[in-house]
């Protein structure tokens, strides 16, 4: 029961990501791809599936599984009256699975009553793409389509607004008017940065505005430029991929080991300083995948070895190498191509033309490769005091193991539990010392390719050992014009990167540019981001997404011709953030549209804009910024935010610790770090406000905004409310508030004092109060 419940809450906390029903669904359909349903065909479907269909009884399909009879098979959130779980827990005479097979594991009757106990969630079964998988939407070659005819020819000038026009014209609809130069600034900041304008900054946008009549595009656009060139810039949307690279700075369980990974944080400040140089982002992917074969091929320097820790980061899963690899070839797959090869490890993919030795072929890749003892370094080290005392007590520790071994080499060689646990202590001690000592340089969490690469068997229905045919490492065939050729270089991974990252490829940018999309807007123009497969929902806007897919692929123009011509963007993200920001789209109001939340009640037509609330990382950030706090220190290992005294860095350089994820990071919807993650999706808990009350991180920042120069010493109550205002607003009180303010000043000022130095003045609640507003924690 104990370990029933353990389990449970363990996929709760994975699964309540959201609010909403369509991600916990999502979430359910996951677990029973991975748990449940690969239990079933490696002991079930022999017999009740297929042409075979023993006692009646059919396991592979939906119908059968959920038929109402007298004795259902499955009943949804109701364990204790399926005839599966009696079945597999062997409480009724017709046992399964019979003999000579053994009774389930203990984890996989518990996963599979789970299952049932949380709404037995099964994919619907269903052909949507037709009779040829190829003529799926996102498997066609990326053609940049016309700019479709509107009749508001002067609202279209940017190429975005073309199409999202179009469509609502169809639809009768208008767009909202666009957003006042504060509101627009702000939502700039929020979005590029990731940090709030200071009011001086809100003014002399808005002044330069309003001063530039029907000329305002080159004020935009000098905004735009200018917070694209902010180190800031790289931060905030370095944290945007991490989700998709299921980024943390720990392993996970893994026994006796060290958990830390000593140079996570390489990777993490790679990816900060590819955003900010505005790395092309096909290179981007070649180096996340293969950097060790460019830099041995004299094509990449050294620092560029950092970015393979996309592959080498993830989960550890008790150091079983099987799994490991499923991990990777999921993060890869999802992250950069929105295909769910992982659900074919055990059988061929149920909705999508993936078979299973399409998994394998991609397996055979990743198992030829091996992460070195001694990873390199990413540059040559400055010969510091604290690197010196580093490489000594490196030295002395790295001794005692060999001598350990020399010493012990007969014990060892035949695995005596006792000797091989003192080394792995001894080890530990290395790891730990390389993981915490501020000498230790930085070095690439690479992967190298074994010596002898080589093909795979198949693993039948997903068991090691349980030899199908041989699955030649290649590409997917669904994604290949013909014929795959098999991967000949070594072991593969830089012609599986090039595959990916070339503008051929029909998912690649169409995927990325979508995530962009969806970081801006709120939803995807594709709402399923990391699934372009047969079962993903189709584009909103399939033109548009095209044309952004076309244009940030293609090559930079060589003539005078702009992009959205016959030019491109030649993979640059930063062009691709400029055309989306300076169209009229970006800048629609928020404001309610009446007509069109009766069309279009998503706004998936997007005839205004989304208020959008911000996420933890913008919402902590932001608290440090008015606080006159926050240091923009940037780069190097992650520091504990948690804790006091806490730090004043940019949350991205929090420890992420997936084992255990700090409960404020839970709270406010951080991306789970066990897997890929397409989207964050946002709750609304009591845990949330009562933060914002009573967290010591947040009293310590009202009280420190309070201490600010401008505030400090200013003796009238009104300037002092302006003050407030225009530091956590970037604008003045309006009359109402002022008035509002100053009562409550006045009848604090009848109230005793505070009972304990730990309770807040009066002037820090008042303060207190204006960051719990939503004006502080949204954006319009």
């Amino acid at each position: 029961m104990h370990r029933f419940i353990l389990i449970s809450l363990g996929v709760l906390s994975f699964i309540s990501s959201s609010a909403s029903a369509q991600p916990d669904r999502a979430k359910l359909l996951e677990f029973f791809e991975k748990k449940v349903r690969p239990v079933l065909a490696d002991n079930c479907f022999s017999c009740h599936g297929g042409a075979k269909v023993k006692g009646g009884v059919r396991l592979d399909r939906k119908e059968t599984v959920f038929k109402m009879t007298d004795e259902p098979l499955v009943v949804p959130g109701h364990p204790e009256k399926s005839l599966v779980i009696k079945a597999i827990r062997h409480e009724i005479e017709h046992k399964m699975p019979p003999p000579p097979k053994a009774k389930l594991s203990a984890q996989a009757i518990d996963d599979i009553t789970l299952w049932i106990k949380l709404g037995a969630a099964w994919p619907d079964e269903k052909n949507v793409a037709g009779p040829d998988p190829r003529m799926h939407w996102a498997f066609q070659p990326v053609r940049k389509p016309d700019l479709p005819a509107v009749k508001a020819k002067d609202w279209s000038a940017n190429p975005i607004d073309a199409f999202i026009l179009a469509k609502l014209e169809a639809k009768g609809l208008t767009p909202n008017p666009q957003a006042d130069p504060r509101t627009l600034i702000r939502r700039l900041y929020f979005d590029l940065i990731g940090l709030p304008p200071t009011y001086e900054q809100v003014e002399d946008f808005a002044k330069a505005w309003d001063a530039a009549g029907a000329k305002q595009g080159p004020v935009l656009e000098q905004a735009v430029d200018r917070l694209l060139a902010s180190p800031q810039y790289g931060e905030r949307w370095a944290r945007h991929w991490l989700d998709v690279a299921r980024y943390s700075d720990t392993k996970g369980y893994v026994f006796i080991e060290e958990r830390r990974y000593a140079y996570a944080y390489a990777y993490r400040d790679y990816v900060v300083k590819a955003f900010n140089d505005d790395l092309p982002y096909d290179q981007f992917l070649l180096h996340q995948l293969a950097a060790d074969r460019l830099v041995a091929k004299g094509q990449a320097p050294a620092s560029t070895q950092a970015a393979m820790g996309y592959l080498t980061l993830g989960r550890r899963f008790l150091n079983d190498i099987h799994d490991i690899t499923d991990d990777r070839i999921d993060t890869v797959t999802r992250g950069m191509m929105g295909l769910t090869v992982a659900c074919a490890r055990c059988h061929d993919h149920k909705y999508d033309p993936i078979a299973t030795k399409d998994y394998y072929a991609l397996y055979g890749v990743f198992i030829s490769s091996t992460e070195p003892k001694d990873l390199p370094l990413l540059g040559e080290p400055a010969q510091t005091p604290e690197y010196l005392a580093f490489q000594k007590k490196l030295q002395e520790m790295e001794k005692e193991v060999a001598d350990y071994k020399s010493k012990n080499k007969k014990e060892l060689d035949a695995k005596n539990r006792k000797y091989r646990e003192e080394l792995m202590a001894l080890e530990k001690k290395i790891a730990a010392h390389q993981a915490s000592h501020p000498g230790a340089p930085p070095r690439g969490m690479v992967m190298v390719d074994s010596p002898n690469p080589h093909d795979v068997h198949v693993f039948l229905r997903g068991k090691p050992g349980n030899n199908g045919p041989i699955a030649p490492r290649q590409f997917l065939p669904i994604l290949s014009s013909d014929t795959p050729k098999p991967f000949k270089d070594g072991s593969g991974r830089l012609e599986l990167a090039q595959a990916i990252a070339d503008r051929n490829n029909p998912l690649t940018a169409r995927v990325f540019v979508n995530r962009v999309w969806l970081h801006y807007f709120g939803a995807g123009l594709v709402t399923t981001p990391s699934d372009f497969g047969l079962r993903s929902d189709p584009p909103s806007h399939p033109e548009l997404l095209d044309y952004l897919a076309a244009t940030f692929s293609s090559p930079l123009p060589s003539g005078g011709e702009g992009p959205g011509v016959r030019g491109g963007f030649g993979w640059s993200i930063k062009k691709l953030h400029k055309l989306i920001v300076t169209s009229k789209t970006y800048r629609l109001s928020s404001a309610e549209h009446a007509k069109a939340r009766e069309i279009d009640a998503d706004n998936r037509l997007l005839a205004h804009a989304n208020r959008r609330r911000l996420d933890f990382e913008a919402m902590r950030d932001s608290l440090l910024a008015v606080s006159g706090q926050l240091d923009l220190k940037m780069g190097g290992p992650a520091v504990d935010i948690t804790t006091t005294p806490f730090s004043k860095r940019r949350t991205l350089y929090g420890t992420i610790d997936r084992q255990n994820l700090p409960g404020v990071f839970r709270t406010f919807d951080f991306a789970s770090p066990d897997a890929t993650s397409p989207q964050r999706f946002q709750t609304t808990v009591p845990q949330q406000a009562l933060f914002m009350l009573n967290h010591p991180l947040v009293h310590q920042q009202v009280r420190a905004l309070l201490k600010r120069p401008e505030l400090a010493e200013v003796k009238d109550n009104a300037e002092k409310i302006q003050g407030l205002h225009r530091i956590a607003y970037a604008r003045s009180a309006d009359a109402d508030e002022l008035r509002i303010g100053l009562q409550f000043m006045e009848a604090a000022a009848q109230l005793p004092g505070p009972a304990s130095f730990k309770a807040l003045s009066p002037w820090e609640r008042y303060a207190q109060a204006l960051l719990l507003a939503n004006e502080f924690v949204f954006v319009d």
